[in-house]
């Protein structure tokens, strides 16, 4: 009995509790205490046991296991030797809030609720001590139940946006996991894609090795894991997702592994690694090309020996988790860039599968359809059961880039919109949101500015200004002197009215279209025919590329016949641009010409994207507070967005023409018209297009002959000369329109040649690069015409004047008419170049940047197009 009392003394004085008890106090406790032994994996208890008794850790460990709301089970810790547990119960006279397993043989010193109250509390040191454990452990776990917040949040929206194929709950307890599984088989036969998926989840389902799961972005991936693990026998376990992109390399490893115990044994929950809370489930990494190459190394230690060590410590442990990667990059793309170690994918070699994108499996795109419907009406509160067929013809041609996270967006806006138990085709909003954006300011927040903009004053009042000039202008065009420096229609559409729509791309973005009354005699029209046609599907499926044949047309009449010195066929491009837009009014609903057409229009959205200001909305107010999104349907007093663009998805102000409609009719105050410090847009776009590349090159291209307006007509001399001496005889214009376009297959075959240059170099995708490097360009080429135009401005607006002067029969002198010196102009000119130069090295930096992963972006990639830049650059400055 002696021999067993001081075993018992013994082992308390391990515990931080007794370190200082004097040998007659450990004796007086040990013989009050009793010694109990707990097998290998049982629970000394569990939750909602009464607290009977107080434990100290003689031998072995346990570990603390937390029951959480949705019935999952989660290691917060674990106690060693000298540990203790229990007595949280015992004072807050509660049952148990957590359990406590075995974790092996463990052999524990218990002391009743009676004698841990009279006893251990009265001694004034244990209870000292017992009150800084309780007190970090209150510390701790509120540390960890912040973190946990914070860690699990953002995966929860995240999994409810990226609804999967297959299983939408996050957990699903196991009793009605065979159920539900069974059911979705039944569903999942309609598709062969979706039998392929869930071959794939059974078989790595039926085995506990690593497996990678790669795909686009918003397939799926993540939930496919989870019901990986739900359907295997880990289901009663831990699943833990970590994002890699939200963690510092250098504190992931002591997140995944943990670190030794400190002082307080309790402490350890704050220490212990994802590796030992999620023993026996399943451990998920997203994103892994992002996973240092030091940690790849610790963890592919750790899956080929089954052990592990803390950070600090060199006593090895079990790995009991499983190891799941999901990346956005294929297989292939991972072992090229070497972001990956080889040794690391060997392990999956067996054990992948990519998940196909939703264009992919576009017969399951109904029974998806019906899936989001059924869970949208119910969160609204609605009964929409089915869509028009039409609505559907729709959704199934699209091709869906944001996958399911899309397709649940869309079908949620759609379900918010309508007010029926159908949706129509005008309450389907195809695109992604726009991201959240930094670096800006909401100018609307100004009360006159909101006011302005809020009133009828905006853009009537503008409107009517410009119409007023427009038509002065015109009229002067065709009935004044056929002089072309003496005639005032020309100085008011060439040196004042074009420059100004250029220096406005910058300031005020797409601002011009609103204020354009070349759209004002079809509006007229249109609200006394009031068509419901809607714009033809080829049109729209190619509005990019008419528009930019059509701004080429423009500008090629307008070189080669130099419209800047006749009149007639100025004012014979106005009427054109404005019989267009009358046709297209009558026609069609809305503004068809301006969103889909217009020459004008196409030159304004490339040159407003990188202006400084942006027309966007507060996703989160369109989303979650509004219900009748009128800024887009319109309601009995006015019509909805004239661009047929909704400012949820408005992304970029080549979409938006800055009406302020929407601020007028959103009673939300979602509407933000933002000065910004950076245009994201010119590489964040969502849906990058071939068409707006060309169109961006093109203009490159014809700043040559528009610049070089004087010397243009000496090189269309030199090739009629050129080619009578070959006996040949060419008229002018011929001359002029081979040497525009001639200009044009050279820029585009340059860009061409530099893009395929660039994708081999930098291995990097054609596809993904062709369409977007483009936008990079943008700022540089305005700056150019903006250069251009300054000079216009400055030399030729003071023509006006003595042009009035002539009309009116006064006396009249054309000298002296530069607002600035050549000099100053010049200074300023250069400046323009240089700072579209910066803008589009850096645009151009980021659009690289994007289309390779983060961690692999190498400065030499940037060598190439950097080049072309400087080129241009070189030659804008050259030649203004």
């Amino acid at each position: 009995m002696n021999m067993k009392r001081e075993l018992i003394a013994k082992n308390l004085k391990r515990s931080v509790l007794f370190q200082d008890a004097s040998a007659s106090e450990l004796s007086s406790h040990a013989e009050l205490a009793r010694v109990m032994v707990i097998p290998q994996g049982q629970y000394v208890y569990r939750k909602d046991d009464p607290s009977e008794i107080f434990y100290i850790i003689a031998m072995g460990k346990a570990e603390i296991i937390l029951t959480r709301d949705d019935g999952t089970n989660t290691i917060v810790g674990r106690i060693g030797m000298g540990g203790h547990f229990g007595e949280t119960g015992i004072l807050s006279a509660k049952p148990r809030s957590v359990a406590v397993r075995a974790l092996c043989n463990l052999v524990v010193i218990c002391f009743d609720k009676r004698y841990f109250k009279s006893s251990l509390l009265a001694n004034n040191r244990i209870h000292s001590r017992l009150d800084a454990a309780l007190a970090e452990r209150l510390r701790v776990a509120f540390l960890d139940q912040a973190h946990t917040t914070n860690e699990q949040q953002p995966n929860r929206k995240k999994s409810e946006a990226n609804d999967v194929i297959l299983l939408k709950n996050k957990s699903v307890p196991k009793y009605r996991i065979p159920r539900v599984i069974k059911s979705q088989n039944d569903a999942i036969r309609q598709s062969r894609t979706a039998q392929k998926t869930q071959a794939a989840i059974n078989r790595f389902a039926a085995n506990s090795a690593p497996y990678i799961l790669t795909a686009e972005a918003g397939t799926g991936k993540s939930i496919i894991a989870q019901q990986i693990h739900f359907q295997s026998d880990r289901a009663d376990n831990p699943y833990r997702e970590i994002d890699l992109r939200e963690y510092e390399s250098s504190s992931l490893e002591r997140k995944l592994f943990g670190t030794e115990q400190s002082a307080y044994p309790f402490t350890q929950t704050r220490q212990t690694g994802v590796l030992e809370q999620a023993s026996g489930g399943t451990v998920v990494f997203t994103h892994v090309h992002l996973m240092s190459k030091a940690l790849q190394k610790c963890l592919l230690q750790a899956m080929a020996s089954s052990t592990f060590t803390h950070v600090d410590s060199d006593q090895t442990l079990d790995v009991q988790s499983r190891i799941v990667f999901i990346s956005t990059f294929t297989l292939d793309h991972l072992k090229k860039t070497e972001k990956i170690l080889p040794d690391l994918l060997n392990l999956f070699e067996k054990q992948n599968f990519t998940v196909p994108p939703l264009r992919r499996h576009k017969e399951d795109l109904p029974r998806l359809i019906s899936h989001y419907l059924d869970r949208y009406s119910k969160e609204y509160g609605k009964k929409i059961h089915d869509l028009s067929s039409e609505t559907l013809g729709i959704l199934m041609s699209y091709d869906w880039p944001g996958n399911l996270t899309e397709l649940s967006s869309v079908i949620r806006r759609a379900v918010m919109l309508t007010k029926n138990d159908e949706i129509l085709p005008e309450q389907i909003l195809l695109g992604l949101p726009k991201s959240e954006g930094k670096w800006e300011y909401n100018i609307l927040r100004i009360s006159w500015i909101r006011k302005l903009l809020s009133n009828w004053i905006f853009p009537r009042v503008p409107q009517i200004i410009v119409g007023f000039f427009l038509l002065i202008t015109v009229l002067t065009l065709f009935f004044g002197p056929h002089n072309p420096v003496a005639n005032a229609g020309l100085t008011m559409a060439w040196y004042i009215g074009w420059p100004l729509m250029f220096f406005s791309f910058f300031f005020l973005a797409r601002i011009w279209c609103s204020v354009c009354t070349l759209a004002v005699p079809g509006t007229l029209l249109q609200n006394l025919i009031k068509p419901q046609r809607k714009t033809p599907p080829f049109i729209k499926n190619n509005s990019g590329w008419i528009m930019a044949v059509f701004c080429i047309i423009v500008f090629w009449v307008e070189i080669v016949w130099d419209a800047y010195n006749a009149p007639y066929l100025t004012g014979g491009i106005i009427l054109i641009i404005t019989i267009g837009s009358v046709i297209f009014s009558v026609l069609y609903a809305r503004r068809s010409w301006c969103r889909y057409l217009c020459p004008l229009g196409a030159v304004n959205a490339i040159f407003a994207m990188p202006s400084i200001v942006e027309l966007r909305s507060n996703r989160h107010v369109c989303l979650n507070s509004c219900q009748e999104h009128s800024c887009f349907a319109g309601d009995s007093a006015a019509p909805g967005c004239p661009m047929f663009r909704h400012p949820y998805l408005v992304d970029n102000n080549r979409d938006c023409i800055m009406c302020a409609k929407c601020i007028k009719t959103c009673n939300n105050s979602s509407i933000q018209l933002n000065v910004r410090l950076s245009p994201e847009e010119l590489w964040a776009q969502k849906n990058p297009r071939n068409a707006d590349s060309f169109l961006i090159i093109s203009m490159g291209a014809i700043f040559f002959p528009f610049a070089l307006q004087t010397r243009f007509s000496q090189l269309v001399e030199l090739l009629v000369k050129a080619i009578a001496k070959l006996g040949m005889t060419i008229p002018d214009f011929l001359a002029g329109s081979f040497i525009f376009f001639a200009f044009i297959l050279v820029f585009q075959l340059a860009y061409y040649l530099m893009v395929t240059f660039q994708c081999c170099y930098a291995k990097m995708k054609k596809r993904e690069v062709l369409p977007l490097l483009g936008y990079g360009f943008i700022p540089l080429i305005l700056a150019g015409y903006l250069a251009v135009h300054l000079e216009f401005f400055v030399s030729g607006a003071g023509r006006i004047v003595p042009n009035i002067q002539e009309l009116l029969g006064w006396q009249y002198s054309y000298e002296n008419i530069r607002l600035i010196s050549s000099d100053s102009t010049y200074v300023l000119k250069t400046l323009t170049v240089l700072g579209g130069l910066l803008a589009s090295l850096y645009a151009t930096y980021r659009v690289i940047e994007r289309t390779l992963a983060e961690s692999v972006f190498n400065s030499s990639a940037l060598i190439i197009p950097f080049s072309f830049l400087f080129t241009l650059a070189g030659l804008f400055l050259f030649i203004v």
